[in-house]
C-alpha cells in the first residue's frame, strides 16, 4: 500500500514536473524567437532604408557611371564592416551581381543560394525572414528589395544575424531547468517517501493493534494525538476494540450463563427423576401393602409435578423473551387485594403478617403478568421470613415521573456474594430448602423477564440478617 502510494504520488509529480519544463522550454523558445525575430526585422528596415537615402544621394551627385559605382561600393564596404561588428553579416545584389567591399559576385550569389535552404520563412510585405542553422550555428536571413522611393529599386539587400549565442544561452537555460528538474525530483522522492512513511506509521500501529486483537488481545488502545484524521481512526479504533472487548465478555458471559443452565436444568432433573426411578422400581420388585403402593405412587406423583412446574416455568420463560406486553392501565389498590387474597394461605402457614401501601393508584402494564412478577417475590419474602416476627411490606409510589412498586421482609437476608446471581434459572441460595419448599428456582429469572418485557428496571439491596428490599422502577 504504502509502495504504491508512494509510485503513484511520484508518477503523478514527475508528469506534472516534466509537462511544466517542457511548456515552459516552448514558451521560451516561442518568446526568444519572435523577440530575435523582431530585432532582426527592425534592424533590417533601418539598415535599407538609411541605405537607401545614402544611395539615393550618391546618385544625386554621380547619377550612373564608373564614379557611381565606386562610391556605392565604398558605401556598402562602410556598412559591411560595421555590422560586422554587431554579427551581422550583409549583401547587396543587382539582378545576379552582388556588391560588398571585399568579395567577389559568385561569394554573394553562394550566400543568396543558401538563404533559399530555409527552417523557417515569413513573407513581411516585401521581405522574406528564414531561420537557418548550418554546421552547428544559427542565423537569421533578411532578403528584400529596398524602398521603392530609391532610384535602385532593381537592388537587393540580403541581411544575415548570427543567433548562435542567443539559441546557445536558451539551451543552456533548458539545459539547467530540465538538470533541475531532475534533481528536485530525486529530492522530491525522499522526500516523499519520507512524509509517506510518516504518514503509515500510524497505520502501521493501528495494523499491528488489529492484529492483536485478532489474537485475543482485546486491551490493547491506541495512543491519541491532535485532532487530525488519523486521530479520529484512532478514537474509532478504540471504540471498536472497547466495543469488541465488551461483546466478548458478554458473549463469554452467556456462554458461561448457558453452561450453567444446562448444569443446573441436568442436576434439576436428575434428582426427580432419580426418586421416581427408585419408586417405580421399588413398586416393581417389593411386595408391598395398599398403603405403601399409596405412598410411593404419591411420591411419583409429587417429582412428576416438580418437573411439570419446571416445563411451564422453562415455557414461560421462553414466551416472554420476545414477548410484547397488551400494556393497559391497572388500579393498584385493586391489584394488592387481589394479591393478598392470593398470599392469605401461606401468609397463615407462616405466620407472617403483610402490611401494603399506597400512595399511587395506578400503574401501565399487562396485569396478569403484573400479578405474577409481585406474587412471586411476594412467596420468596414470606419464605425468608421467620415464624411469627416475619413481616412483608407491599408498597406503590412513585418517584419524579415513575412509578415504584417495593416489596420488604425482615427476613434472613441474601449474602452480598449471590445477589449477582439472583436471577439466573436454576439458582438457588439454599437448594435444599428451596426444593422442600416446591421451590424450581426459576421465579427470580421470571421476575426479570417480566420486568424487562415491561421496560421496568428491578433492583435488589439485601443485608444478610436484617432483610431485603425489592424496588421495581416502571417507566411511565
Amino acid at each position: 500500500m504504502r509502495l504504491k502510494t508512494f509510485l503513484a504520488a511520484y508518477m503523478l509529480f514527475l508528469g506534472i514536473l516534466f509537462v511544466s519544463i517542457g511548456i515552459v522550454s516552448a514558451h521560451m523558445t516561442r518568446s526568444t524567437t519572435y523577440m530575435l525575430r523582431e530585432k532582426a526585422a527592425r534592424e533590417f528596415q533601418t539598415i535599407s532604408l538609411s541605405l537607401a537615402r545614402d544611395m539615393a544621394a550618391i546618385f544625386a551627385r554621380f547619377p550612373g557611371g564608373y564614379r557611381y559605382h565606386m562610391a556605392t561600393n565604398e558605401l556598402f564596404v562602410g556598412y559591411v564592416h560595421y555590422y560586422r561588428q554587431n554579427n551581422i553579416e550583409l549583401y547587396l545584389t543587382r539582378m545576379y551581381t552582388a556588391v560588398d567591399g571585399h568579395a567577389n559576385d559568385s561569394d554573394y550569389l553562394e550566400h543568396d543560394n543558401l538563404a533559399s535552404s530555409n527552417d523557417y520563412t515569413e513573407n513581411t510585405n516585401y521581405i522574406v525572414i528564414s531561420f537557418v542553422q548550418e554546421k552547428g550555428s544559427h542565423f537569421i536571413y533578411i532578403s528584400g528589395v529596398l524602398p521603392l522611393s530609391s532610384p535602385l529599386m532593381n537592388y537587393q539587400l540580403l541581411y544575415i544575424l548570427d543567433i548562435s549565442s542567443n539559441i546557445d544561452d536558451m539551451q543552456g537555460i533548458q539545459h539547467f531547468l530540465w538538470i533541475t528538474s531532475i534533481v528536485v525530483s530525486l529530492v522530491a522522492a525522499v522526500l516523499l517517501y519520507a512524509v509517506l512513511l510518516k504518514i503509515f506509521k500510524p497505520l502501521g500501529v493501528v495494523t499491528s493493534a488489529a492484529q492483536q486483537i485478532a489474537d485475543g488481545q482485546y486491551g490493547n488502545k491506541l495512543i491519541v494525538k491532535g485532532q487530525n484524521e488519523l486521530a479520529s481512526v484512532a478514537v474509532a479504533f478504540n471504540r471498536m476494540s472497547q466495543e469488541i472487548e465488551s461483546q466478548i465478555t458478554q458473549l463469554e458471559d452467556d456462554a458461561e450463563r448457558k453452561q450453567q443452565f444446562v448444569d443446573n436444568f441436568a442436576h434439576e432433573i436428575r434428582t426427580p427423576l432419580t426418586s421416581i426411578y427408585g419408586y417405580a422400581e421399588y413398586l416393581q420388585k417389593a411386595n408391598l401393602t395398599e398403603g405403601e403402593l399409596l405412598e410411593s405412587a404419591g411420591y411419583i406423583m409429587a417429582e412428576a409435578d416438580h418437573m411439570k412446574n419446571v416445563a411451564n416455568s422453562l415455557l414461560e420463560l421462553a414466551t416472554l423473551r420476545n414477548y410484547k406486553p397488551e400494556v393497559n392501565q391497572i388500579y393498584i389498590p385493586e391489584l394488592f387485594v387481589d394479591i393478598q387474597q392470593c398470599l392469605e394461605k401461606p401468609l397463615q402457614e407462616r405466620n407472617v403478617q403483610m402490611q401494603t401501601t399506597v400512595l399511587t393508584k395506578y400503574i401501565m402494564g399487562q396485569h396478569d403478568l403484573i400479578k405474577s412478577l409481585i406474587l412471586n417475590l411476594c412467596n420468596n419474602a414470606i419464605a425468608s421470613c421467620d415464624s411469627d416476627t416475619g413481616i412483608v411490606h407491599l408498597c406503590a409510589t412513585t418517584e419524579g415521573q415513575n412509578v415504584v412498586i417495593a416489596i420488604e421482609d425482615n427476613g434472613c437476608g441474601i449474602p452480598s456474594d449471590k445477589l449477582p446471581k439472583l436471577t439466573e434459572p436454576f439458582f438457588r441460595i439454599d437448594k435444599a430448602r428451596s426444593r422442600d419448599n416446591g421451590g424450581t428456582g426459576l421465579g427470580l429469572a421470571l421476575v426479570k423477564q417480566i420486568a424487562d418485557v415491561h421496560q421496568a428496571k428491578m433492583t435488589i439491596d439485601s443485608i444478610e440478617g436484617v432483610g431485603t428490599d425489592v424496588r421495581l422502577i416502571f417507566h411511565e
